[in-house]
C-alpha cells in the first residue's frame, strides 16, 4: 500500500472517530471515565490471561525439549503483539521478532516453523470465534432486525465455514508447497513464486513440521486450539467489565457476538492504520444493531484503545528482556537453505 493511500485512510478514520466523539461529546466520555474508575485496572489486566493462554498454545508447537521457559515465551509473546500493532496494516513486526527470540532454542528453521504454525492457528481460532459470533447473532438480535441482516450473516457464516475446511485441510496435507506450485501457474503472481522458489526447501520443510504436528501430536494440536479459542472467551469479558463499569449490564453472550462481530469488521477493514475510526464505527453500529446505547459502544472502543496502548508499553519494555541479539547470532549461524 502506498504512503499516500495509508495517509489518505488514516485521516478517513480519524475524521469518523472525531464525527462520533463529537455526536456524544468529550463531556460525556469524560464523564464515563470517571464512572469507570478503578474498573480500569481489572480491564487492563484480564489481558494478561489472554496473553498467557497464547504463550501456552505457541509453547505447545515447539515440542518438549530445547525450548524457553513459559515465562520467556510469555515476555515475546506480549512485545511481539506490541509491535505488530506498531506495524499497522501488515500487523508482522513482532514475527520476526519471534522466530529471533526462538532461534537460540530451536534454530532457525524450527523457529520459524513454531511461529508459522502458531499464527495458523491463531488465525484459525479467529475464524472459530467469528463464526460462533455469528451464530450468537442470529439467535440473540432483536426481531425488529431487519432480514437483510440475518440474510448477510448467513451468507457469511456459510463462507466462514468453508475457510474452516481448508484450515483444516492445510494442516491435514500441508499447503505451503501448493500455494507455491499454484502462484508458478497464475500469470499476475508467477514473479513472486520465480522469488519465492529459491525458498522452496524451507517451504517443504515448514509444510513438514505443520503436518507432523497435526498428525503426530493431535492432543497438542487440539489443546492448542482450545487455549487460543479460551483467550478470546477471555477477552469478550472486557466488553462485560466495560459495560457495567458505567452502570449497565450485557450478557455475556451477547458480549460475545459484539466482540466477534467487531474483529470480523476489524479484519475487513485491515487497511485502515491503526482501525481509526473503523473500530468505533463498528462498536457503534453493532451496540445499536442488538438494541443498546450505541454510545456504550463509542465508549468501549476508547477504553480498549486505552488497553492496547497500556500493553504495547509493556511489550515495548519486554522487548530488553528478549535475547535478540544472541538470537540473530543463532539464527546466522544455522544452515542456510
Amino acid at each position: 500500500m502506498s504512503r499516500p493511500l495509508q495517509l489518505a485512510l488514516f485521516l478517513l478514520g480519524a475524521t469518523i472517530f472525531g464525527y462520533l466523539v463529537a455526536q456524544i461529546g468529550v463531556a460525556q466520555l469524560v464523564s464515563d471515565a470517571e464512572r469507570t474508575g478503578f474498573m480500569f485496572v481489572p480491564i487492563v489486566l484480564l489481558y494478561a490471561l489472554v496473553y498467557a493462554c497464547s504463550a501456552r498454545a505457541w509453547q505447545l508447537t515447539m515440542g518438549d525439549s530445547e525450548r524457553p521457559s513459559f515465562w520467556r515465551t510469555y515476555a515475546v509473546t506480549i512485545s511481539a503483539g506490541a509491535l505488530n500493532f506498531l506495524t499497522p496494516v501488515v500487523n508482522a513486526g513482532g514475527e520476526p521478532l519471534r522466530v529471533a527470540a526462538l532461534a537460540p532454542w530451536l534454530g532457525k528453521r524450527r523457529a520459524a516453523g513454531s511461529v508459522i504454525l502458531h499464527r495458523m492457528l491463531h488465525s484459525f481460532t479467529y475464524v472459530l470465534v467469528w463464526f460462533t459470533a455469528i451464530v450468537l447473532a442470529l439467535a440473540l438480535l432483536p426481531r425488529e432486525t431487519p432480514n437483510v441482516v440475518r440474510v448477510i450473516l448467513g451468507v457469511m457464516g456459510l463462507l466462514l465455514l468453508g475457510v474452516i475446511a481448508l484450515f483444516m485441510s492445510a494442516h491435514r496435507s500441508g499447503a505451503l508447497e501448493r500455494v507455491l506450485n499454484w502462484m508458478s501457474r497464475v500469470p499476475l503472481v508467477r514473479r513472486l513464486a520465480v522469488l519465492l522458489e529459491r525458498k522452496r526447501a524451507l517451504l517443504i520443510e515448514l509444510d513438514r513440521q505443520i503436518t507432523e504436528f497435526y498428525h503426530r501430536q493431535p492432543g497438542r494440536f487440539a489443546k492448542a486450539i482450545l487455549l487460543e479459542y479460551l483467550s478470546r472467551c477471555i477477552f469478550m469479558l472486557e466488553l462485560v467489565l466495560i459495560v457495567a463499569s458505567l452502570g449497565f449490564r450485557i450478557g455475556y453472550l451477547r458480549a460475545f457476538s459484539i466482540g466477534g462481530l467487531e474483529a470480523l469488521a476489524g479484519n475487513v477493514l485491515f487497511v485502515v492504520p491503526f482501525e481509526i475510526g473503523a473500530r468505533e464505527g463498528a462498536y457503534y453500529a453493532l451496540f445499536n444493531l442488538f438494541g443498546l446505547d450505541p454510545q456504550l459502544g463509542l465508549y468501549t472502543s476508547i477504553v480498549g484503545r486505552v488497553r492496547d496502548f497500556a500493553w504495547i508499553g509493556a511489550g515495548v519494555l519486554l522487548i530488553w528482556t528478549t535475547p535478540v541479539a544472541s538470537a540473530a547470532s543463532a539464527a546466522s549461524a544455522a544452515p542456510e537453505i
